[in-house]
């Protein structure tokens, strides 16, 4: 005589919470990858912090993706996309992102140039004057386009009165005597690394009125979803920044990167201005009036400029909170 299994009521409801929580499960949301935070860093030596800060594990790679580019327009093409959330650009180049309806906030100013921007010219021409109806390769609405309108402007001479190249910077070394240049418009380390064209310095940032800024710009919604990876990439800079000056292995990517000697590279950081955590406050909270006063005047015949309408106001575009959570 067989016997029926006897189904109690503890293995009923035992069956009804497994079926409970099978179905609990299959309704979960499916976990998503959180994307880091890119970040475009140009050929430029007050982006290097980052790039050490990488190299010794500061930098999470889960948190922030360091996209390496090696000239200015495709940095401004690849924020101005959305390819990338940041990246490091003079002041003005922000402001024609801005006006070319692209919205950017300024975070922090990584360095400001003094020198480190430069007008050269080929053998024979020893000033910017003589540059009249010459021809000059500049990378067009960045700011090497800037610094030439203020060589230009200093010298009583227009745009229209010389022929502009527009070029690649890191490709001027190869194409400087084809394109049958008389100057050209650069920045470190690419003035360093075409020394064997022997040209000349006749304009650059050292000049009264003609500093270049550069600041971390970002898209205004990466400041909602990567918050924390953008203070940990301040954060960074501002560890790494001193420790360019030191010299030794730790600099080894630095001058892989840079393409130049460690000599070479502490030169250019002798013309560039640090830009500490009190003043970076200090100037995007503008209780120092400066950078909000330049930003201002920047508006005003920038090289090609589109800028159209009301001009930007500082309290539009800096923005002080993340160094704010700094300690």
């Amino acid at each position: 005589m067989k016997h029926r299994p006897v189904i109690t009521f503890g293995s009923v409801a035992i069956a009804a919470l497994v079926l409970l929580l099978w179905t609990a499960a299959l309704q979960l949301p499916t976990p998503t990858q959180t994307e880091p935070l890119r970040v475009a860093v140009g050929m430029w030596a007050g982006a290097e912090p980052w790039i050490l800060a990488r190299e010794a594990g500061d930098l999470d790679a889960r948190q922030v993706n360091l996209v390496e580019m090696n000239w200015t327009s495709a940095a401004m093409r690849a924020v101005g996309n959305r390819v990338v959330d940041a990246a490091v650009l003079s002041l003005d180049e922000v402001i024609r992102q801005i006006h070319q309806g692209y919205p950017l906030r300024i975070v922090m100013v990584t360095d400001i140039s003094r020198g480190a921007d430069l007008l050269m010219t080929r053998p024979g021409i020893d000033s910017v004057a003589e540059l009249k109806g010459g021809r000059i390769g500049y990378e067009p609405r960045t700011s090497g386009a800037w610094l030439l309108s203020k060589a230009l402007k200093n010298s009583d001479l227009k745009l229209s009165e010389v022929q502009p190249v527009p070029l690649n910077p890191a490709e001027v070394e190869e194409i400087f005597k084809e394109l049958a240049l008389d100057g050209v418009v650069l920045a470190e380390p690419w003035k360093e690394r075409m020394r064997n064209l022997n040209l000349n310095n006749v304009y650059d940032s050292a000049h009264p009125g003609a500093s270049i800024v550069r600041v971390l710009a970002v898209h205004p919604d990466a400041m909602i979803e990567h918050r924390e990876a953008l203070i940990s990439l301040i954060r960074a800079h501002f560890k790494w920044m001193p420790k360019l000056t030191e010299g030794g292995a730790i600099m080894n990517p630095v001058s892989r990167r840079e393409g130049i000697s460690p000599e070479v590279f502490q030169n250019i950081l002798s013309r560039l201005e640090r830009v500490d955590l009190e003043q970076n406050r200090k100037l995007l909270l503008q209780q120092d009036a400066w950078l909000g006063e330049h930003f201002v005047s920047l508006q005003v015949g920038l090289v090609e400029d589109t800028a159209v309408g009301t001009r930007l106001s500082p309290e539009e575009v800096f923005d002080a909170s993340l160094l704010e959570e700094l300690p």
